[in-house]
């Protein structure tokens, strides 16, 4: 009778875990049904019997045990805590995709309020203004107001730079994992972004011992040996091009072929662009306003090169921010919005608290920095010539507001408050 008594009540665990848990999720022994799949269903749906609580905390401190030392990236990458470079895992990945979604069923269980959370990828500009409720009228603003800040010379230099350096330092963790080499594109590809990187650097503003050029007085001999000829951002677009290529063969390099394909559409733009190294700085400025005119006419809102020269222009990063996301609209006429930014830590210390907190931050500073920009107004001054910029008031606009929330399993509970914005951390344990 006893052995009964476990056994039925094993069965009714594991029957509760197959129907409440995410949809997607799926583990060795329990199979899982898709869960609700909109905001409207998951507000609706049945809470969980006492009897889930238990096994799904019990989960959670497995998996926690098996990913300790390890971490999720802004990007959503799964990275070795101490190194941080790229863990190629498989297994590891699935473990952690796991434990995200069940803490995020988890919590909503828990708290029982609050809006719907969804797992985001901030990948456009489109993403973004999707959660503030964006209207398609104030998205033009949005790309008005950003162009010209964000499409300057040394920030397109510096975006390009960075997402070269982010490629070559994985396809290193690479090559440090695998006892053979690599496969013939994955080397092709390494070589490309070096030499693309180098061409980049020589290229690139930097302070010398002497005067800079534009300063100097123009010799009165002509040099016997003529100058070699001006580079142009035509020889990027083409290593971009290759580059883009040679990634596609192989799925762990799928996130940095996205980005190299984001960034060859504003190359396309400026490809006819000289870049050189020591300039005058009226040459210097020109280049800037090229630039950037070209840019602001031909690059659309959904553009996600315009969005990674914005992640880039913000955080010097041009890694995605994978998190989970919930918004709340009120007010008159869904004026008013507060989003709520989640991210779930496997570890609880101190260090991954902070990490975790940096990454809401970004989130939330991108979600400001666009309702800010949707709610400015560009135009031309009565007919004076002159473009101008007019940001509306609190009541025009409405009001946005902004809270991130870090859930971990024996964290401290506490409030913290960081770059203007109050985070609450929650401990992930029995109700």
């Amino acid at each position: 009778m006893e052995c009964r008594a476990k056994l039925q009540s094993l069965l009714r665990t594991n029957a509760v875990l197959r129907v409440l848990s995410p949809a997607g999720f799926a583990l060795r022994g329990i199979h899982f049904v898709p869960g609700p799949t909109s905001e409207d269903e998951q507000e609706h749906a049945r809470p969980p019997s006492r009897d889930w609580y238990p096994a799904a905390y019990a989960r959670l401190l497995r998996l926690a045990g098996s990913l300790r030392g390890l971490e999720v990236a802004a990007d959503g990458s799964l990275r070795d805590g101490a190194t941080g470079s790229l863990v190629t895992d498989p297994h590891a990945a699935a473990r952690m995709d796991h434990f995200d979604a069940l803490a995020a069923a988890f919590s909503a269980a828990v708290t029982r309020r609050g809006p719907a959370l969804k797992a985001t990828s901030l990948s456009s500009l489109t993403k973004v203004c999707d959660v503030l409720g964006v209207s398609a009228q104030r998205r033009k603003n949005v790309r008005l107001t950003l162009c010209p800040q964000v499409t300057q010379h040394h920030v397109w230099r510096g975006a390009l730079e960075e997402v070269l350096s982010d490629l070559l330092e994985d396809v290193a963790a690479l090559e440090q994992e695998q006892e053979r080499e690599l496969h013939p594109s994955i080397q092709m590809a390494e070589q490309i972004a070096s030499a693309c990187a180098g061409f980049l650097s020589d290229t690139a503003d930097a302070a010398t011992s002497s005067s800079p050029s534009w300063m100097r007085p123009t010799p009165f001999r002509k040099p016997a040996v003529p100058p070699p000829p001006a580079k142009t951002w035509q020889e990027v677009l083409d290593m971009f091009t290759d580059l883009a290529k040679s990634l596609g063969t192989d799925t762990r390099l799928a996130g940095h072929l996205q980005k190299v394909e984001a960034m060859k559409e504003g190359l396309y733009q400026i490809r006819d662009i000289i870049v050189e190294r020591d300039i005058g700085f009226k040459e210097a400025r020109h280049q800037d306003c090229l630039v950037q005119r070209n840019l602001s006419k031909n690059l659309g809102h959904s553009s996600r090169g315009l969005y990674t020269l914005l992640l880039f222009y913000l955080y010097h990063t041009v890694q995605d921010i994978e998190v989970h996301i919930g918004k709340c609209l009120y007010g008159k006429g869904g004026r008013n919005v507060t989003v709520h930014a989640v991210k779930f830590l496997v570890e609880g210390d101190e260090l991954a608290v902070r990490s975790g907190m940096k990454q809401l931050s970004r989130a939330l500073g991108v979600f400001r920095f666009v309702w800010e920009a949707a709610n400015t107004d560009t135009g031309v001054n009565n007919g004076i010539g002159k473009d101008v910029v007019v940001k509306k008031g609190e009541d025009a606009k409405g009001v946005l507001k902004l809270q991130g929330h870090l859930w971990g399993l024996g964290v401290e509970e506490k409030k913290v408050t960081y770059r203007g914005v109050v985070f609450h951390v929650h401990q992930i344990q029995l109700p």
